[in-house]
């Protein structure tokens, strides 16, 4: 009986212990998790927030709020660029990454898709700046505004082009960046 009574005592001070260990491993494990993954997934999150609430506006689903408007159009732009970039730098794909081995293989286009996202995004930020009261016709796309909608159509550069094309072009265009990316350097889990 005192066997027992002396694992028991042992059991109720390993069991807490161990549960302890484990929670603290599987915190570790997360918060240090190799090539920044959950730093590129919480920017990943914040940015497809950030493009909700802009695209509500756009829809009239949201009322237009210059000040959230342009703080959403920022988020995107602090996350993206060489930001975004430097999160992938060497470690691609990594434990519980969706990053796609091809970044690193296709480095300059990757480089360059996080640059055109935070373009769009600036050029956004500014049409907020420059439309405090409502998203007026001068933001809204117009009959052949659209760029680089077919084979033979001009090619879009948001270097050049994103600063004098209407907002919601913009986003559009931006949308279509993500989702360029998405397709070239992700790989869709399973």
């Amino acid at each position: 009986m005192q066997v027992n009574e002396s694992a028991m005592k042992l059991a109720v001070l390993v069991f807490p212990i161990a549960v302890f260990a484990t929670v603290i491993s599987v915190a570790t494990a997360q918060t240090a998790a190799p090539g920044n993954v959950i730093q590129r997934q919480d920017g990943m999150k914040a940015m497809a927030s950030a493009a909700k609430s802009i695209n509500a506006m756009f829809k009239d689903v949201s009322p237009y709020d210059a000040r959230a408007f342009k703080a959403a159009a920022e988020t995107i732009r602090a996350h993206s660029g060489a930001t975004l970039s430097a999160l992938f730098d060497g470690s691609g794909t990594t434990a519980g990454s969706q990053a796609s081995p091809s970044i690193e293989t296709d480095r300059q286009q990757f480089d360059k898709l996080a640059k055109d996202l935070g373009t769009y995004a600036s050029a956004l930020s500014v049409a907020a700046d420059r439309n405090p009261d409502r998203l007026g016709p001068g933001t809204r796309m117009q009959t052949g505004d659209a760029l680089g909608g077919g084979p033979l159509a001009r090619k879009v550069d948001a270097t050049r082009d994103a600063a004098s094309m209407p907002a919601e072009h913009a986003f559009h265009m931006m949308l279509q960046t993500c989702t360029s990316c998405h397709a070239k350097f992700r790989i869709e889990a399973k």
